[in-house]
C-alpha cells in the first residue's frame, strides 16, 4: 500500500460517516412516518447492523494507521480492517439484491430470471469470502486476491444490472389504461434503473482504480460503497411511498366519479403475455411489489375498491362504490322507517288513515 496516503484515509471515513448518518436519518423517517411490513423491516435492520459495523471497521482502520501504525502505509502487509471491509460491503450489496429480487419475484413469478440473478448474488458473495479468508491466512496483497476482487466486483455489478434492466422490462410491458397506475409504473421502472445502474456503476469505477493503482480514490468508493447499497433501498421506498400515496389519490378519486355515475367499468391492464392484470395494479403492496401476477384473469365486474384494499394494505381507507352506495341508501331508509312506525305509529303505504 505505499501509495495510499493519511488524506484519503481521512476522506473515506468521513464521506462514511455522513452516509451513515443519511441512512439512519432516512431510516428512521420511513419507519415512523409508514406501517412498514416484516420483510422490510428485517431487511433494514439487517443493513443498518452490517453498515454500522463495516463504520465501526472504517473508523478503527483510520485509527490504526495514522495512530497506533504509522509505519502500515508504506507496507505491503494488510491488518484484518481490510477483509472485514470487504465481507460487509458485499453483504450490504447481497441485502440490497435480495431486497429488489424478491420484488422482482412479487412481479413476475418468473422462476428463470429469479434463479439466475439468485446464482450471480451467490457466487459473488462466495468469492468476497473466498478473498477475505485467503486475506486473513495470508495478508499480503498478490495477483490471486487482485483477480478474486475482480471477478467479485464484476459479478457484484452484473448482478445490479441484470436485475435494473429485467425490472425496467417488466415494468414497461404492463400495459394499463389508468393514468395513475401508468404514473406509478414508469417511476418504478425509471427508479429500478436508477438505484441498479449507480451501485454498478460506483463498482466499475472502483474496480478501475485499484487495476490502474490509483489507491487513493479507491480507498475512498471501497469505504463508501455499503452504503450506497443501502441508500439506494430506502430511497427507493421514500420515493415509491410518495408515488403510491399520489396514485392511491388518484385512483380513489376516479373511483368516486364513476360510483355517481352507477358504472363499474374500470377496464383491465393487459400484459402482452397469457394473463391480465386489474388496472389499479391489485397486488402492489407496501413493499411496492406485484403480487401473484399469473392468477386468472379478473372480471370487468371486479371494483377498484377491492383492488385499492388488496393494493395498499398500509393506506386502506372507505372509498366509495355503487354496492355501498346502494347499502347505505337502504340502511338509512331502513332506520327512518323505524324511527316513523316507533314514534307515530305511522305507515306510509297505510293510505285509509287519511280517508
Amino acid at each position: 500500500m505505499s501509495n495510499l496516503s493519511a488524506s484519503s484515509l481521512l476522506a473515506g471515513s468521513w464521506v462514511n460517516m455522513m452516509l451513515y448518518g443519511t441512512e439512519l436519518a432516512l431510516g428512521g423517517f420511513y419507519l415512523i412516518n409508514s406501517r412498514h411490513n416484516v420483510f422490510f423491516r428485517w431487511s433494514l435492520a439487517i443493513s443498518l447492523c452490517i453498515d454500522t459495523v463495516c463504520t465501526g471497521v472504517v473508523c478503527y482502520n483510520v485509527y490504526l494507521y495514522l495512530i497506533l501504525e504509522p509505519k502500515a502505509l508504506t507496507s505491503e502487509s494488510q491488518p484484518w480492517t481490510l477483509p472485514a471491509t470487504i465481507l460487509c460491503t458485499y453483504h450490504a450489496a447481497l441485502v440490497e439484491q435480495v431486497f429488489f429480487t424478491y420484488r422482482y419475484w412479487q412481479i413476475t413469478h418468473n422462476k428463470f430470471v429469479t434463479l439466475s440473478i439468485s446464482t450471480l448474488t451467490a457466487v459473488h458473495v462466495a468469492f468476497a469470502w473466498v478473498l477475505g479468508i485467503e486475506l486473513i491466512l495470508n495478508p499480503v496483497v498478490s495477483q490471486s486476491g487482485l483477480n478474486l476482487t475482480i471477478i467479485a466486483a464484476t459479478l457484484c455489478a452484473a448482478t445490479d444490472l441484470l436485475i435494473a434492466i429485467t425490472t425496467f422490462h417488466t415494468m414497461r410491458t404492463i400495459k394499463t389504461t389508468f393514468s395513475a397506475t401508468q404514473s406509478l409504473l414508469r417511476r418504478i421502472s425509471i427508479q429500478s434503473v436508477a438505484c441498479g445502474s449507480t451501485t454498478s456503476i460506483f463498482t466499475i469505477i472502483m474496480v478501475s482504480l485499484l487495476v490502474t493503482h490509483n489507491l487513493e480514490p479507491f480507498t475512498v468508493i471501497f469505504d463508501i460503497l455499503g452504503r450506497l447499497y443501502t441508500l439506494t433501498i430506502l430511497m427507493n421506498y421514500i420515493c415509491l411511498r410518495k408515488s403510491i400515496a399520489h396514485a392511491t389519490t388518484a385512483v380513489a378519486g376516479s373511483t368516486q366519479r364513476h360510483s355517481r355515475s352507477h358504472s363499474l367499468a374500470f377496464g383491465t391492464a393487459h400484459v402482452p403475455r397469457s394473463f391480465t392484470v386489474p388496472v389499479g395494479l391489485s397486488t402492489i403492496d407496501e413493499t411496492h411489489s406485484i403480487h401473484d401476477l399469473r392468477s386468472p384473469p379478473l372480471q370487468k365486474s371486479t371494483t377498484i375498491q377491492s383492488q385499492i384494499l388488496l393494493a395498499f394494505p398500509a393506506h386502506r381507507s372507505p372509498i366509495p362504490s355503487l354496492s355501498s352506495d346502494i347499502l347505505l341508501r337502504l340502511n338509512i331508509f331502513l332506520r327512518l322507517k323505524f324511527f316513523l312506525h316507533w314514534a307515530f305509529d305511522f305507515q306510509p303505504w297505510d293510505y285509509r288513515r287519511f280517508t
